[in-house]
């Protein structure tokens, strides 16, 4: 059962997906970086890879039933509070991680299954606009069923 402060956060998420060659290196970390490039976290600024890092922290700890707040995060990943909840404030706008309180943790216990939520949250929205459009079309007058 989903909590309400979470139930609410799925509500309004944005996803931005973009076309980038996946590296062929086969290094883990590498290939985390992709993942996130792929759903538009690299900002030009963000050299280090810093959204990778702080949604890796967040998995692991969600892995061992474990919550993390901002501040021991940015401890972990040597860089300012302010500068990570920048990061988690994107983080939970995509979709990928939810905060309770002042607590935040992945959405699933795996990146595989985050990514798969997220595909449904897609398929969701999308269906309600196909829906919406067969609408619009036959009010229109441009099909009849």
């Amino acid at each position: 059962m989903l909590f309400m402060e979470e139930k609410k956060q799925r509500l309004a998420f944005k996803i931005v997906i973009k076309r980038v060659e996946k590296p062929f290196s086969g290094n883990p970390v590498n290939e985390l970086n992709w993942i996130c490039q792929s759903l538009g976290f690299f900002e030009p600024i963000d050299r280090e890879k810093t959204a990778s890092s702080i949604f890796k922290e967040i998995v692991k700890a969600t892995e061992s039933n474990e919550s993390i707040s901002s501040t021991e995060l940015a401890e972990r990943i040597g860089m300012s509070r302010g500068s990570t909840i920048n990061h988690l404030n994107n983080l939970i706008r995509s979709g990928l991680i939810v905060r309770h309180g002042r607590l935040y943790v992945s959405r699933s216990r795996s990146i595989y299954r985050t990514i798969e939520e997220i595909e449904e949250d897609v398929e969701r929205v999308f269906a309600k606009m196909k829906k919406t459009a067969k609408e619009i079309d036959r009010e229109l007058g441009i099909i009849q069923e």
